[in-house]
């Protein structure tokens, strides 16, 4: 969540956190990692140091943790159907995608770039996924996301820029009142407990109210999954082109930001996440439909609006698409003037002259406070999509690869600490993250007052209750410090959008160092909570399944180890009856839940 260019309300807040993480924890010291900086210029290893196929499997579990709406399976014990009441103004059905982060907020913005994001991986890393066997699973997420962006798209008049209610009233942080963010608990059951009894509720753009990078990433997201999914589904992805190509209409007829907005929704929407301006989601709404149609006139309004901008800019986000439009249009075209401005943008971060980013002590990139090894882990995925296009063997490629390593190996433990939940011996045990501390098969203060729990909850230095696998966290001070619990939640926040390019990176490292030096890796041997006391039965995963247990002898690289994956491609004739492999006597229901669809809409069909 980007707060460091809100408003001096957001610095008055952050200035007064560490007073107040004082004032009430005198158990979470200041941390430092236990090995010291490195003496000498960063040389990336030789060989692989760490086991990139698990960080990949555990990078995508996390996004099942964030899962919102019907679940056709369970992955995770601790998580299940949610967003119970998800339904627009116009009946959409708005249940699926991911929560953001800790919360059960859906913005337009950050919830549409984590989409383009993850197709953008592969589309550049599809052959290393595959030789791991997470491909399926990839794909299979984007479509998760991709059908609630389609049902956000009721109309070309009327599109669902946010789901769910931050807070309510002027922005002012002393007199509102906090809906979403003042609920505690699981997200299945928001509904009895959220104060104010507000459900989930849908916040449009509209000609009068418009938003135009927030319909501009609607339309990046499926234009580059309809890129990644054709091969698979044609007829998918038509109809993603298809709403594609009407989101970029509307965002460019009806162009304005939602930062100007007079709805209370998306002025608080702009409080969290301020957009810069809309032109460079524009411009990466019509790059992606070039790369999903290959016609020409998407092209020139790339780089027609491309051109509004900077010739480079500092980040790549949620907010920012310049590197990543760089990156993209070089893919895509091989024109000097992208390599020209690539090479300036990735020149702000590599050791010469021009560089202007600051490194911690121990080599991270140091581009911003919240989320800073989320945002090095967005531009290590950028140069290594460039260096993979360069063929890996000329210096710059190089310079980039080493960049990239050593980002996300810092990040992984190089200095005896992991940014990632649940990988290597020393990792973060307290992340800011509702879901897994008061899950709905363990939340003791169920039926407390919201803000009973919210005390146990940022105060309490107990660990999380079940282990949220693969979640990045925010990252560490300037000097490499950080504390390790909830109430400093610019360290140990967790979001869909750290994670996004993260992915590719790690999918870009498997490519780099070869796909033969990784084997698959599966959910065999993790604790995904089915031990607890209140776990329902786990799906009953067939023998041909090796992606979700310890079954062995799957064909690599074939995209036959997960059921899930062969179920999502059948027949809906034939579906309850896969359906009740896992679950005997309810094949009906989860394979509607699968189609989303309701169990007499699915007899129909």
């Amino acid at each position: 969540m980007k707060t460091t260019t809100t408003s001096w309300l957001t610095f008055a807040a952050m200035s007064l956190l560490p007073i107040f993480s004082q004032a009430i924890d005198n158990t979470s010291p200041l941390q430092f990692p236990p090995l010291p900086p490195l003496e000498g210029p960063y040389v990336a290893p030789d060989t692989a140091k760490y086991n990139y196929a698990e960080v990949l499997h555990k990078s995508y579990l996390f996004y099942h943790a964030q899962k919102s709406g019907v679940l056709p399976y369970q992955r995770l014990a601790w998580r299940s159907d949610s967003c119970k009441v998800c339904v627009g103004d116009f009946g959409e059905d708005l249940s699926r995608a991911w929560y953001e982060a800790a919360n059960t907020m859906k913005w337009g913005l950050p919830l549409g770039w984590t989409m383009t994001q993850l197709a953008f991986n592969i589309m550049v890393f599809e052959e290393s996924m595959n030789s791991v066997d997470e491909l399926a699973e990839g794909l299979e997420l984007l479509r998760w996301g991709a059908d609630y962006i389609m049902n956000a798209h009721y109309n070309d008049t009327h599109i669902v820029g946010q789901l769910g209610t931050s807070a309510i009233g002027p922005i002012s942080k002393v007199i509102e009142i906090d809906v979403d963010f003042n609920y505690w608990g699981p997200p299945e059951e928001y509904e009895q407990w959220v104060p104010t009894g507000l459900p989930h509720k849908a916040h449009y753009i509209t000609p009068e109210n418009p938003g135009s990078e927030i319909v501009g990433e609607y339309g990046a997201a499926l234009a580059a999954i309809s890129t990644v999914w054709r091969k698979h589904d044609p007829a998918y992805a038509d109809r993603l082109v298809d709403h594609s190509r009407r989101l970029f209409q509307f965002a460019t007829e009806h162009q304005g930001s939602y930062v100007t907005s007079r709805k209370n929704a998306f002025q608080w929407a702009t409080f969290w996440y301020p957009s810069s301006h809309y032109e460079d989601e524009i411009a990466w709404n019509a790059a992606w439909l070039y790369a999903a149609t290959k016609e020409e006139h998407y092209l020139e309004e790339a780089k027609k609006y491309y051109l509004m901008g900077s010739e480079y800019w500092y980040e790549y986000s949620w907010d920012e698409k310049g590197g990543g439009l760089h990156t993209l249009l070089y893919i895509l075209t091989k024109e000097g003037m992208f390599y020209k401005n690539a090479m300036q943008y990735f020149k702000q971060f590599l050791p010469n002259q021009e560089q202007q980013v600051k490194y911690t002590p121990r080599g991270l990139a140091y581009i911003e406070h919240w989320g800073s090894v989320g945002y090095s882990g967005n531009v290590a995925f950028l140069m290594m999509a460039f260096a993979k296009h360069m063929g890996y063997v000329t210096d710059e490629a190089k310079s980039m690869a080493q960049f990239a390593i050593q980002q996300i190996n810092y990040a992984l433990g190089d200095y005896g600490y992991s940014w990632v939940v649940g990988f290597g011996d020393n990792y973060p045990t307290k992340p800011y993250h509702k879901s897994s501390y008061n899950s709905y098969i363990h939340y003791p203060m169920r039926g407390e007052f919201q803000d009973k729990v919210e005390q146990d909850f940022s105060e309490s230095k107990t660990n999380q209750t079940f282990i949220l696998y693969g979640a990045v966290e925010g990252g560490p001070n300037i000097d490499d410090s950080w504390h390790d619990d909830r109430s400093n939640y610019e360290f140990s926040e967790v979001t869909q959008d750290y994670n996004a390019a993260w992915t590719g990176a790690i999918a870009g490292l498997i490519d780099w160092y070869g796909h033969d030096k990784f084997e698959p890796y599966s959910d065999c041997g993790l604790d995904l909570g089915w031990s607890h006391p209140n776990a329902s039965s786990p799906p009953a995963w067939p023998e041909d399944d090796c992606y979700h247990t310890c079954n062995k002898g799957c064909p690599r690289g074939s995209m036959q180890s997960s059921y899930s994956w062969k179920i999502l491609m059948e027949d809906v004739n034939v579906l309850p009856e896969k359906m009740d492999v896992l679950y005997p006597g309810q094949g009906v229901q989860k394979a509607a839940a699968m189609e989303g669809k309701s169990v007499e809409e699915l007899k129909i069909l």
